[in-house]
């Protein structure tokens, strides 16, 4: 089993994005272009053990969250999202429908700072993902893409607010 590095024991990632879809909502039936924030909080325990929690907010219906403790559970879309961290790397994959998210954050030593990388796709062919948001708002996304993924680190627990 990977362990994590001495460096991120007891401190939290956070991992920014900006989602650009084409959808149609139960709103707006026309396919249209909408741009929606992410953010990723990701705390390692002392123990070793990571909690992650995902957010993706948009223009209606507020934001949508989703928490995980350990390395499996469940995505935001219903989908599979497994976790690993090993040394000062740590690799999150999940599914929604045919679509796919990688996630790949490298710790600096020491555990100051952070590089992330985001790859999202959708399966070659396939029809749309059909979700539905907090408000049970159905949205049918046809693309996904991401662009400004940031990342930092905090030195405490992101979740203990």
């Amino acid at each position: 089993m990977a362990a994590p590095a001495a460096d991120l024991l007891g401190k939290s990632v956070v991992v920014r994005w900006i989602e650009q879809r084409t959808q149609k909502s139960g709103i707006n039936p026309t396919l249209s272009s909408v741009t929606v924030n992410g953010r990723m909080e990701i705390y390692v325990s002392s123990a070793g053990r990571p909690f992650s929690k995902i957010t993706i907010e948009g223009r209606r219906g507020g934001p949508q969250s989703n928490e995980q403790v350990g390395g499996g559970g469940t995505s935001l879309g219903g989908g599979v999202r497994s976790m690993n961290v090993n040394g000062n790397t740590i690799t999150l994959r999940s599914s929604f429908g045919n679509f796919a998210r990688n996630l790949r954050v490298e710790v600096a030593p020491g555990g100051g700072s952070c590089q992330a990388q985001m790859v999202v796709g959708k399966q070659v062919g396939s029809s749309p993902v059909v979700i539905h948001n907090v408000t049970g708002l159905k949205l049918e996304i046809h693309s996904l893409a991401v662009s400004g993924v940031t990342c930092s680190v905090q030195q405490s627990n992101i979740h203990a607010r």
